[in-house]
């Protein structure tokens, strides 16, 4: 019984930092993205930002207002432990480049697909070897 309690506890560790990792990466990609659309990104380097940003909805693009202007936010307590910001031009032009990541994406998987479909598996022998 200790045994598969340890293992249990093992396997939970071992899918909990790959979903860890998982995050980082994609927080990493959309900051990226972020700064090359405009986006500032503020450090969490006081006490009280860093409690800020953890209060804040993690990975995801929020809109407020300030002094009368739309401003976008995006908390990434993960890979930079920061705030990106920006406007509303900054916003747009990041949606452009997602999507544009998004469709080269799906061209190479598309390519990716045709080249397998392309290859002749049965000179591989059968599945099951």
């Amino acid at each position: 019984m200790r045994q598969s309690g340890m293992l249990l506890l093992l396997a939970t560790a071992i899918a909990l930092s790959g979903c860890a990792a998982m995050r980082r990466e994609e927080a990493r990609d959309t900051g990226d993205l972020l700064v090359s659309a405009g986006f500032r990104p503020r450090p969490a380097d006081t006490p009280e930002r860093a409690q800020q940003l953890r209060t804040m909805p993690a990975l995801k693009i929020v809109s407020g207002a300030k002094d009368g202007h739309v401003v976008y936010r995006y908390a990434d307590p993960y890979s930079c432990e920061c705030l990106y910001v920006g406007d509303e031009q900054a916003y747009h032009e990041y949606k452009r480049l997602a999507l544009e990541r998004e469709l080269a994406d799906e061209r190479l998987e598309a390519a990716e697909a045709e080249e397998n479909a392309a290859i002749d598996w049965t000179m591989w022998g059968p599945w099951w070897w």
